[in-house]
């Protein structure tokens, strides 16, 4: 879908993806006037061509695109709108502007890791790709230099689809649906109104890759071929979808594809991701085995659920899980079923809208100690409390409260009778209160369990010297 006619556009909001619109919309040689509550680093859009202006609201817009940071019902939004100024989101311009090949991918959980996997597994079958939207970097930026018939493996977030009308992609992969962002949204339900906008265009020239294991998906995909749209399955027990996992192997159509034991990646929830990433590879004429291959070759994403490091700590091997983009209840109930009991688990942040009503069953089974930080913190102890043992930190600095949590946890393991336990940081809230972002938080987690590691290999090593002393 294209538009090719010269506009006046107010990018409101810049960051990431305002910045990336702003030089694409200049590339492609429209007037460009930004606008951000606290602008920063502007002296490059400036030198661009592009106005900034202090005033919003007073200038004559063709159409207004707002970063996903900005709510959708903003007062300067929603006064906008009332002028006839369309406001939409970055991918949607990408999307009327350019011939875009886009493959989007959305869910509550598991998405950026989808979509990395996928853009991985195409490019290494010799396919062009770029990997853009929601994941790093925006993609405004990835199509100012991209080379024709680029495929676009596109994450799209719950902010971006409220934003983006038109929008209709070649392939829509959407993994599941929880709870999440209901500060910004209201309710579940309006979250996953907001993320239905994917689908929302599709017609008999579009595929649906979703999870026949989601009772919702399963009514859109209903809908969706009731329409004529292509719909592809997967699950991770029936045998009648059309990617599915059995025991430790993955199949698709059917036939096996790929052990689980053969990935580099593991966890429950991974191997779903690896099913919808097969679907599409397979809809884009990759072979079983150039699938196979790509599926083996990736590592996984920085913050999500990685193993780190493990602590002998006093016969008790223990190991660290980093899951910091586990920020809503569906990613964090994975990582606690993903993880080995007993656990003990880190979390807190800023507050999201968390409930732990549906977590209760699994944090009985695994969870040993619940150590909180962050603002969250003293709100989500007093919710466990009566669940599971729960130590709040209230240190206000994010490295600081981490490894006094790493602490603590591996003080906790010190007279366990098990053999093996896990320390897991899934925090269940944003980083925002005690970092820069989830990146940041994972890297600090790392951080100080490589010290523990080194300390602890370090304090072994005298101990041995002594005894041979």
């Amino acid at each position: 879908m294209m538009d090719t006619k010269k506009l006046t556009v107010l990018v409101y909001g810049l960051g990431r993806s305002g910045t990336a619109v702003c030089e694409l919309l200049r590339q492609q040689g429209h007037e460009v006037v930004f606008y951000d509550a606290n602008p920063q680093n502007t002296q490059d859009l400036i030198a661009l061509g592009c106005i900034a202006t202090p005033a919003p609201l007073e200038g004559d817009f063709d159409m207004c695109i707002a970063a996903p940071g900005v709510p959708y019902d903003h007062v300067d939004l929603v006064a906008l709108r009332h002028t006839g100024t369309e406001t939409i989101g970055e991918v949607e311009w990408v999307y009327r502007s350019t011939e875009a090949d886009i493959i989007a991918i959305t869910a509550t959980a598991g998405k950026t890791t989808t979509t990395q996997w996928l853009h991985d597994v195409l490019a290494s079958a010799g396919l062009t790709t770029a990997v853009g939207g929601n994941i790093d970097p925006a993609l405004s930026k990835v199509v100012q230099t991209a080379e024709e018939d680029t495929i676009f493996v596109t994450e799209m977030s719950s902010f971006g689809l409220e934003r983006s009308p038109k929008l209709k992609p070649h392939t829509v992969i959407v993994l599941n649906l929880g709870r999440d962002h209901i500060d910004r949204h209201g309710s579940i339900e309006d979250y996953w109104l907001a993320k239905k906008n994917i689908i929302k265009n599709l017609d008999i020239h579009s595929n649906f890759i979703y999870s026949l294991d989601d009772p919702e998906l399963c009514k859109w995909a209903e809908e969706l071929t009731a329409k004529g749209v292509h719909c592809f399955s997967f699950s991770s027990s029936d045998s009648s979808a059309d990617a599915y996992l059995k025991e430790t192997m993955i199949y698709l159509n059917a036939k096996p594809l790929i052990a689980v034991t053969d990935l580099k990646i593991e966890g429950h929830h991974v191997y779903t991701n690896a099913l919808a990433v097969a679907l599409a590879a397979q809809l884009r004429g990759l072979s079983f085995e150039q699938i196979a291959i790509g599926l083996r070759s990736f590592e996984g994403v920085a913050g999500r659920y990685n193993y780190v490091s493990s602590i002998d700590q006093q016969g008790t091997l223990v190991s660290f899980i980093e899951d910091s983009i586990a920020t809503r209840e569906l990613a964090v109930k994975a990582a606690l079923e993903s993880t080995p009991a007993p656990i003990v688990w880190i979390l807190g942040g800023q507050d999201k809208g968390a409930s732990f009503t549906e977590l209760q069953d699994v944090i009985r089974e695994k969870v040993s100690l619940a150590i909180t930080i962050g603002d969250a913190g003293e709100h989500f102890a007093a919710e466990l409390d009566g669940l599971v043992d729960v130590k709040h930190l209230s240190q206000p600095d994010g490295d600081r409260a981490l490894e006094a949590a790493c602490n603590i946890g591996l003080d906790f393991f010190s007279d366990a009778q098990s053999v093996t336990a896990t320390v897991l940081l899934a925090p269940m809230a944003a980083s925002f209160d005690q970092f820069k972002d989830y990146k940041e938080r994972a890297r600090s987690f790392r951080n100080i369990v490589e010290r523990l590691s080194a300390r602890s290999l370090a304090q072994a090593a005298e101990l041995e010297l002594s005894h041979h002393g």
